[in-house]
């Protein structure tokens, strides 16, 4: 039989399965398709995720103790492919981790594993991405492997090397200016950390790295956000997460995103916030962060609410010594039904307190109040 025949007899053998089938197709919801479709995707992209961790765990088990400084031991990993890279690898070694100093007298904390890494792309290697440690000399031995197989261009990954690791080392777009990770909340408050970047030049991508003070915190990471620079806030799949920039001097990216449950802030001076939706509610009723930076005797004060869109900003009242830079604005939330009720603000460093005596606005009718 010529392979003409064969191709022309199952043709025919599939139209006649297909118009079997038909009536099952008439009351499809191309909505409810189109919203599974997405479900698979962003499923497949944690499983991804989780398979890039258990890869590092599986490989790094012995690797932090091989870091001897002199070593230049890669894992041997068996070769499936034969075809030839069409990219040559980039590498890119990232500086060393900064120290962090212990909270009670100061002295640099003694954190075990790499004291610098790097992150190797390699086109048609097996694996493709690789998590390096990198040795005082400069030469590398590998910590785990990972693939980029399916991630897309504004897509991050990462890895760690187990559940008391200290240390996550991952990839970014090259577009991401700053990010900032999802962990669980506490009402203690967050652990120490220290990051570091490098380009991958040539890739569309940028190696980062975490190192956290506390053992197992790496292992807690559950997503990532990133900022591009101009106003986009995208998530660890590149999804864009909804974001407004405020009119204030440094331009403050608010994100808030409900599937996260995070609101928080990006800022071209390196400011960064987070905080989670349902467990930053004020005296309101409404989510809100209020941050305060500043050296000496003078904080400069952000507040900032997510209120429904249409409020009417009300009156701020400040404590004594409070000066308002930035009177009370509503920036609506780009594609949501969403506002934030903004403020900026500087107050005396003591005596201690969030700078305002009460804020106030207008929710269709209904005065909110929001009391310290």
């Amino acid at each position: 039989m010529s392979h003409d025949v064969f191709e022309d007899e199952l043709r025919t053998l599939l139209r006649g399965a297909t118009e079997a089938e038909n009536p099952a197709f008439h009351d499809i919801d191309t909505t409810e398709v189109l919203g599974s479709g997405r479900r698979v995707v962003r499923r497949r992209r944690m499983a991804a995720a989780g398979a890039a961790l258990a890869a590092v765990t599986v490989v790094g088990i012995g690797s932090w103790a091989a870091l001897d400084g002199s070593s230049d031991r890669a894992l041997e990993v068996p070769a499936t492919r034969t075809s030839a890279p069409s990219v040559r690898p980039v590498t890119a070694l990232l500086e060393p981790f900064s120290d962090l100093s212990s909270s009670t007298d100061g002295e640099p904390l003694a954190i075990p594993g790499p004291q610098r890494v790097g992150v190797r792309i390699a086109p048609g290697g097996t694996p493709d991405l690789e998590y390096l440690a990198v040795g005082a000399d400069g030469s590398t031995s590998m910590l785990g492997g990972s693939s980029l197989d399916g991630v897309p261009a504004l897509a991050s990954t990462w890895g760690t090397a187990g559940p008391d690791a200290h240390v996550l080392v991952g990839v970014l777009p090259e577009q991401a200016e700053e990010f900032q990770l999802v962990t669980p909340m506490s009402d203690e408050g967050g652990h120490a950390s220290t990051s570091a970047r490098a380009p991958l030049a040539g890739t569309g991508r940028q190696a980062f790295a975490v190192r956290f003070e506390v053992a197992g915190d790496a292992d807690t990471v559950q997503h990532l956000l990133w900022w591009d620079g101009r106003g986009t806030v995208h998530d660890e799949t590149g999804a864009v997460v909804p974001a407004v920039t405020l009119d204030d001097a440094e331009r403050t990216v608010v994100f808030v995103s409900e599937d996260l449950d995070r609101m928080g802030t990006f800022s071209a001076d390196g400011g960064q916030s987070m905080m989670e939706l349902d467990g930053s509610r004020n005296s309101s009723g409404r989510p809100f962060l209020g941050s305060g930076r500043g050296t000496g005797d003078r904080i400069d004060g952000l507040f900032a609410a997510v209120v429904p869109a249409g409020t009417t900003a009300g009156t701020f009242t400040p404590a004594a010594g409070t000066v308002v830079e930035d009177p009370l604005t509503i920036a609506p939330v780009p594609g949501t039904d969403l506002a934030v009720l903004w403020t900026r603000y500087s107050y005396p460093a003591a005596p201690e307190g969030p700078g305002y005596r009460s804020i106030t606005w207008d929710e269709g009718g209904r005065t909110v109040t929001e009391r310290p």
